[in-house]
């Protein structure tokens, strides 16, 4: 890292200063603010020791709590001005407190707001690679990310003419990601009951289990009735959590996969409803009922047929349990498949 800051340096100097003189004649309504909010920048990051420190905060997620940073072979008082000179500048928030021990982390919004007015600058004098603000994993249920990794030894037991169909989910997907577009996924199944809603649910749980961004998913049917319980009953025994938010016959649920995501709201509705997308979207068709009663769907980018047999069949029986967690199961399988075809 020491010789990329002294490579840096050397170059931040050898071209700011033409750099400059070029933004002060092209805009000449803002010319004095705009060499003074470069000047700013480059006089920060042109510094050797003090792009060395903020580079060590990057380095280490964005924030640093504790005891002051090793950065190279700086003394402590050199960090401790370099750190209270970036704060000033609102590059960090945070304090030094007493003993030396500190908080600090680096104030994204700040420096893309100088990203987005300073685009060629930007680049010049700090690069891209450690600014961009972490990605935080997911704190997904144990439960449902165990769930979800014993799935995926189990692609190979889907059937080639099954993959086939999946792989169209995942290139529709794959798609939407290069476009830079949202992908809205609507899962739908005659009584929005069972199957669509194991679809919605388990479609939201892989793309963050993948880390895909941008993915909305959404179920509905031919006719609404309620989600029905021995469905419910069945995601929670694959460790999601489920609330129940409405006293009424069609009740409103939210259904997390972890604390930190939204949830699925989950509750019966015809395909079409308003709290669907009524354009841009994919319709999954989940039961061969809702794809035989859906000849038009108006809209709709990808029309696909992805059917399950219904556990309804096996209500009030011996192996009704047995039967709801096998599609439950069947659906995460085959939607975890599609999404790790995603790239």
């Amino acid at each position: 890292m020491n010789n990329r800051v002294v490579a840096h340096r050397a170059e931040v100097v050898a071209k700011k200063d033409s750099f400059l003189m070029n933004e002060f004649e092209t805009d000449t309504d803002n010319s004095e603010k705009n060499w003074l909010e470069l000047s700013r920048y480059f006089s920060l990051f042109s510094h050797s020791n003090r792009l060395a420190t903020f580079l060590e905060i990057a380095k280490h997620g964005g924030s640093v709590e504790g005891y002051l940073i090793p950065v190279n072979s700086l003394h402590d008082s050199t960090i401790k001005n370099n750190l209270a000179l970036l704060k000033k500048h609102q590059i960090l928030t945070g304090k030094l407190r007493s003993n030396q021990n500190l908080f600090y982390q680096i104030n994204y919004k700040e420096l893309h707001r100088f990203k987005a007015q300073f685009d060629e600058f930007y680049k010049l004098a700090s690069g891209e690679v450690f600014i961009e603000e972490p990605k935080k994993e997911t704190a997904m249920y144990p439960h449902v990310k165990k769930y979800l990794e014993e799935l995926i030894p189990q692609f190979d037991s889907i059937s080639e003419e099954r993959k086939a169909i999946l792989k169209k989910i995942g290139s529709y997907i794959s798609e939407k990601q290069h476009q830079n577009k949202p992908a809205h996924l609507v899962y739908i199944c005659t009584h929005n009951s069972r199957r669509s809603h194991f679809g919605q649910i388990w479609a939201k749980a892989a793309a963050d289990f993948y880390g895909i961004p941008n993915v909305h998913t959404y179920s509905g049917g031919t006719e609404a009735t309620a989600f029905n319980h021995n469905a419910i009953e069945a995601v929670k025994r694959a460790g999601m959590e489920v609330q129940k938010t409405t006293e009424t016959e069609n009740p409103v649920y939210h259904v997390y996969y972890a604390d930190d995501r939204e949830p699925s709201v989950c509750f019966s509705k015809v395909y079409d409803a308003s709290q669907n997308p009524m354009s841009e979207f994919a319709a999954i068709m989940t039961c061969s009922d809702a794809e035989e009663n859906c000849p038009f769907i108006p809209g709709v980018e990808l029309r696909i047929g992805t059917t399950y047999d219904d556990p309804k069949a096996f209500d009030n029986t011996p192996f009704q349990e047995e039967k709801y967690d096998e599609r439950c199961k069947q659906i995460a399988l085959e939607t975890l498949y599609a999404f790790s075809l995603i790239n």
